[in-house]
Formats: C-alpha cells, structure tokens, sequence
C-alpha cells in the first residue's frame, strides 16, 4: 500500500512541474497582502505568487494521495478488490500471438488388417522381404499352380495301330526324321512332331508343315510353379510402402 501512495505522489509532482513549465497554470492568483507584510518590489511579489501556486497544489497532491489511501484501506475493509482511477490503471497484456505454439494435431488411429503378400519364387525370397520391411510374417505359405511349360506340335492319333505306324511313314517321306509316338496322357498315340517354348514359333512350324501337305496341330503343355506368400499385419492406410516390383498385397481371405 504505501508504494502505490508514494507512486501517486511522485505522479501528482509530476504532472504539478509539467503544467508549471508548460505555462498552463493560472497566472491570475493574487497573494494576499497581508501575508507578505508591507509593500513589495515586482520580483518579491512574483516569487510570492509562484510560492502560493506551488503550495496550492502540493496541497491539492497531498489530499487526493490521502483520498487515495482511504479509498484503498476502505476497500480492504468491506472485502473488496480496490481498483485504480481509469487514467492511472495498467491497459491488460496483450497475448503474442507468435509465441503461442500451434496446437498438435490429434494422432490418427492406426487399423491393422491382415494382408497377403506375394507371390515370391521361393520361401527365400519371403523372408528378405520381411526383412527388408521390418515385419513380422504371420504366416509362410506355398501353393502351387500350372503355368504354361511349352508348345508342342504334334499329328492327331489314328484309330489303329496299324494306322499308326503308315502315319509314321508318311512324314518321314515327307522329310521329317525326328518324331516320336506320345505314349500317354490325353493325346497318347499322337505323333510328336516339335515342341517349342514360345507360342508363335510353334504357330510358324505348323504353318509350314500345312504347305507340305501335313495337318498338325498344336497343345500347350503346362507344369506346376510353386509360389509362396506371407500374411503380414499392415496399416491399410499406409500400403504403398510395402508394395515392391511383382509384389501385391491383396486383403486375407479370413478378415
């Protein structure tokens, strides 16, 4: 409390000296001839007009610092928060803006699914690849299906035997010396005349033996591939970075 008195004080002196110099005090005050006793010269009477001035408003300074004190105590009294004048109160912070931190963004919740992985060529290739993404494989699986082995060319079979063996002499007249009987399966007792890897040279060759006066025909031999895969736990809205060149993931059949 009396640090805010003394504050008050000092700012009354203040705005007193400020007025003072600036020439807004009323120069009309007249001292009173009987308090100076007798006549004055010009300048004693100035100087006694300045000193009236002065004490005029210490007194004034004096009283309102002396409200000010009541004001405060009368406040604490009736259980009040005093405030001070409006001229005299402190405007409120503003907050920096700048400085507040953005606020976080709220974490996204992660959904694992399980999600099969693959196809590999070998149960090898599994785990480099689980090693490389740092996963844990559920589970290694192998299946097997067919995949396209070659193309053979190859004259239908006859009813006989004896059939057969005049087929057999007739495309070696015909010029073609390395044939052989198929012995089993599907098109046992046809006659092998090639076999080929790719589709279109078996074409080609088949082609060739029609202008020769030949009708052959054309299968396509399949083998079986084993091909393994591995169920993983991923987060389905991060899959890209699993994904590699001949790998797909694709959801498990038992989610």
């Amino acid at each position: 409390m009396k640090p805010l008195f003394l504050l008050l004080c000092l700012l009354n002196m203040a705005y007193f000296f400020w007025q003072f110099h600036a020439g807004k005090i009323d120069t009309a005050v007249v001292a009173r001839t009987e308090d100076v006793g007798g006549l004055l010269t010009v300048e004693e009477f100035k100087r006694a007009r300045r000193g009236a001035q002065i004490a005029a408003l210490v007194r004034d300074a004096i009283q309102q610092s002396r409200q000010a004190e009541l004001a405060w105590i009368l406040a604490d009294l009736r259980g009040h928060s005093w405030r001070l004048p409006a001229e005299l109160a402190l405007k409120p912070r503003q907050p920096n803006r700048l400085a507040e931190k953005p606020p976080r963004p709220a974490r996204q919740t992660i959904v694992r699914k399980c999600f099969e992985a693959g196809p590999f060529a070998d149960e090898a290739g599994v785990k480099i690849w689980l090693g490389q993404k740092a996963l844990t494989g559920k589970q290694i699986l192998q299946r097997e299906r067919a995949v396209a082995s070659d193309f053979q060319v190859y004259y239908p079979a006859a009813k006989t035997a004896e059939q057969t063996l005049a087929n057999k002499m007739m495309l070696k007249d015909k010029g073609l010396q390395d044939i052989w009987l198929i012995a089993e399966g599907d098109k046992k007792g046809a006659i092998s005349l090639g076999v080929f890897r790719d589709a279109s040279r078996a074409l080609v060759f088949k082609t060739q033996l029609a202008a020769r006066g030949i009708a052959s025909e054309i299968r396509q031999r399949d083998k079986t591939e084993a091909r393994w895969f591995a169920k993983v736990m991923l987060d389905k809205a991060d899959l890209k970075q699993y994904e590699a060149p001949g790998i797909g993931l694709s959801a498990c059949s038992d989610n």
